[in-house]
């Protein structure tokens, strides 16, 4: 098994990286006209999350609304679609009254990303005036410690496709321990960058074949202890890249116990990870030979 990818950093000192900015008095983000702001009470869920999104993306608009926090977007490639949805009710706090896009740089913010601990407070914003996002880091107290650690970046303007919501029927639904499949995926990664899935009503199953006959198969009985749910109408097979799987499956199994996985035969595969505050989603186009 994976090793959990989380590291502790130091919740007061430290070195300071460059474009971070530490205080010990004020507060760190204002809110008002043109400031918006949301506050999650476990640092590993933002950690986590954008760190999957930013392991395809290297750009995206995130969007705020009085609803809650959405992406959607394409890979450069536009091999694979991301969605992100986090619910307004389910962030400690939320302070957004109008729906603002903030265009983000992953690979300017994957750095302050990893100065995340698991038991920090993390609060994101955006300073319209200043045309700034803002990731603040707090102590397990919070806010109330009067310590923080505040990482700022310019928002970007990101080009996109207007990305309608897939209409899909999927054969296959496999609801499976993350850790199970993070493990059987790093398996097939070293054997071959291509993965087949399959699935019957009594199994679901992973498979890679390599240069010099090399062969991973792994199989999950409806009965076995990783398997919490199976619905096959019928038997199906797909093909899919094992990098972007494991890419993304890796960083969600931080802060996701399960992975709802569907696909059908020459069909796209939608991977689903709910977590404490939200749900985000792949949907993976299939290797076609």
């Amino acid at each position: 098994m994976f090793e959990e990818e989380f590291e502790e950093v130091e919740e007061e000192g430290g070195e300071v990286e460059e474009g971070e900015e530490v205080a010990v008095a004020g507060r760190p983000l204002e809110v008002g006209e043109g400031a918006y702001t949301f506050l999650f009470p476990k640092g590993k869920e933002p950690r986590y999350v954008f760190e999957a999104l930013s392991a395809a993306l290297s750009e995206a608009n995130l969007v705020l609304s009085p609803d809650g926090v959405r992406l959607k977007a394409l890979d450069p490639s536009k091999v694979a679609l991301f969605s992100l949805d986090i619910p307004a009710v389910n962030l400690e706090e939320y302070n957004v009254e109008d729906t603002v896009k903030v265009g983000l740089l992953f690979t300017s913010i994957r750095p302050a990303l990893k100065r995340i601990a698991a038991r920090n407070k993390v609060e994101l914003g955006v300073d319209a005036a200043r045309n700034r996002f803002v990731i603040v880091i707090y102590p397990k107290k919070g806010r109330e410690s009067g310590v923080y650690r505040r990482f700022s970046f310019p928002i970007v303007r990101v080009e996109e496709e207007e990305v309608p919501e897939p209409q899909l029927e999927f054969d296959a639904t496999v609801k499976i321990a993350s850790d199970a499949i993070v493990d059987i995926l790093a398996s097939a990664g070293e054997i071959s960058d291509v993965v087949t899935l399959m699935a019957n009503e009594d199994m679901f199953a992973v498979k890679a074949e390599g240069e010099g006959g090399k062969e991973l198969y792994a199989e999950f009985p409806r009965d076995h202890d990783a398997v919490y749910d199976l619905y096959v109408g019928g038997s199906v097979a797909a093909k899919y890249s094992v990098e972007y799987l494991l890419d993304f499956t890796r960083k969600m199994k931080g802060v996701s116990k399960v992975a709802t996985i569907e696909f059908g035969t020459k069909k796209p595969l939608k991977v689903l990870f709910d977590f404490a505050v939200g749900t985000v989603y792949m949907l993976l186009a299939p290797r076609i030979d």
